[in-house]
């Protein structure tokens, strides 16, 4: 009997019948996410556990064979984070219960495979919310992922990304035990999980924006907030082209309504050129505010109106049309504007940047979209900058985009080599990648971004917990562990 044989009837005494296959129909189904750019990768084990203890046995197995085990959440991914050339693929979406809603206290406790639509329609009914309300591939995605990815979403200008929620994780670890662990006050037995500093070194944030290398996460314990019940929205677009007025209304919004600012983003100028707005040239800028009571939300709006009525139009709304806030909104707009149809392939470049190199960091795209745009027909849009700018804390923001492309033999490998080349120029001038994946993490590393002594401190900590190199190889560029990220660089630009 073959390896995968014997690990296959051992996992199927672990989960049950049901909840483990081999099958090919459930291997195609399985082997790429949302991400085109590349092939289709097939395990030879899917399997869906429920319990932490579940996937602790799974992991015993896995170093009992020495099978690559790669975690998956809801499938939203672009960027080659969780589907496996061979190997198990642990589906974490029966891990899906709220365990613990703590109003008093103002934690919970999630699987990691509950989805933020499920968890958001359970606590915002209560008055209640995360804050940040999850990733703008939709609410079908899981929190494991967002915490994997150290991602933004809804909610992220004033709460921040997902990891900034997390109080703490129940985490197995990779090696051939099977460990469990809880981190923040939970590592303490006599604690509940209410906070995440003071109890130990921050274990917690080795597993935050990991991309499923470090350890697999199976609860997390998270912060919630009163969900403020009242809610607007406004829209203004720059009379001029320049991404320094943005960078310079965004200050001055977060100066000015700190309390009151809960979302803000800027677009560029060819999303309203259907509206043909007078004497307007620049990008829009979007802007939600929140308040406990309309009398200060009221305050807020005037307030707003009057930072940006020198620099932009405010945009009229829609016949029969509102300024509520929408929670649907973000993610319809985020799957619109990534969601890639059978033919096309979306290749994701989000990073962020300090918000006072906005006008640097536009010159920069825009000089690369140009350079390449007759690199791969349709891929490069010259002259135009990112799809999305949106802001988060502490002066930094998000920059979304990417490159586009033809879903072709012909075409996948120049495309991808384009992708990895403007996520080189992205990282060379300052951009912190936070969806990492496959492509983007070994993008970074070609840049040169890491030090030999980072690199070598990254390779050791993965070998403790992971000393049989099992768990989602590849990424970052550290395919074992004799060898340096720059064995596998590609060619430079």
């Amino acid at each position: 009997m073959s390896k995968v044989k014997e690990a296959y009837s051992e996992i199927e005494d672990v989960v049950g019948e049901d909840f483990v296959t081999d099958k090919d129909f459930m291997k195609a189904a399985y082997s790429r996410n949302v991400d085109p750019a590349f092939p289709d990768r097939w395990a030879d084990i899917i399997v869906k556990p429920e319990t932490t203890e579940e996937v602790s046995e799974i992991v015993k197995i896995a170093n009992r064979y020495k099978m690559r085990m790669v975690p998956r959440g809801g499938g939203a991914d672009l960027v080659g984070g969780s589907v496996t050339e061979e190997g198990i693929l642990i589906d974490m979406t029966r891990m899906n219960k709220l365990e613990e809603f703590n109003k008093d206290d103002y934690y919970i406790v999630v699987g990691v495979g509950i989805t933020w639509g499920d968890l958001l329609s359970q606590l915002h009914p209560a008055g209640y919310t995360t804050g940040t309300v999850g990733p703008g591939s939709g609410f079908a995605a899981t929190i494991g992922g967002g915490l994997s990815n150290s991602t933004a979403g809804g909610g992220s200008t004033k709460y921040g990304l997902v990891p900034d929620i997390c109080l703490g994780v129940e985490v197995v670890l990779p090696n051939p035990e099977g460990t469990i662990i809880r981190t923040g006050s939970a590592a303490n037995k006599y604690a509940k999980p209410f906070c995440r500093y003071g109890v130990s070194p921050d274990f917690t944030g080795l597993f935050m924006g990991d991309v499923g290398t470090l350890g697999i996460k199976c609860k997390a314990f998270l912060r919630i907030f009163r969900d403020q019940p009242y809610k607007a929205n406004r829209v203004f677009i720059l009379k001029e082209y320049d991404y320094n007025i943005v960078f310079k209304l965004a200050k001055k919004i977060r100066y000015e309504i700190p309390d009151g600012l809960r979302d803000l983003s800027a677009f560029p100028p060819f999303y309203f050129a259907q509206f043909k707005i007078p004497n307007t040239k620049g990008p829009g800028v979007s802007v939600t505010l929140e308040a406990m009571e309309m009398e200060i939300l009221d305050i807020y709006i005037k307030k707003l109106e009057e930072i940006m009525k020198e620099d932009t139009v405010m945009m009229p709304a829609a016949p029969g049309a509102n300024w509520n806030y929408n929670l649907q909104g973000s993610f319809q707009y985020f799957q619109a504007g990534i969601s890639p149809v059978p033919s096309r392939i979306a290749m994701a470049t989000c990073h962020k940047i300090p918000i006072s190199t906005l006008g640097h960091v536009h010159d920069e795209n825009v000089e690369w979209n140009n350079r390449h745009a007759n690199d791969v027909p349709g891929s490069v849009m010259p002259g135009v900058f990112e799809a999305t700018q949106y802001f988060l804390p502490n002066g930094n923001m998000v920059v979304l985009g990417g490159v586009a492309g033809e879903n072709t033999d012909e075409w996948r490998e120049k495309n991808m080599k384009l992708w990895h080349s403007k996520v080189r120029t992205q990282t060379r001038y300052g951009g912190a990648h936070y969806w990492l994946g496959e492509s983007i993490s070994q993008s970074v590393t070609e840049a040169g971004a890491f030090s030999p002594e980072y690199e070598q401190f990254f390779r050791d900590m993965k070998k403790t917990v992971d000393p049989n190199f099992l768990l989602s190889p590849n990424k970052f560029h550290l395919h074992t562990y004799d060898s340096k990220f720059k064995d596998y660089y590609v060619e430079p630009d």
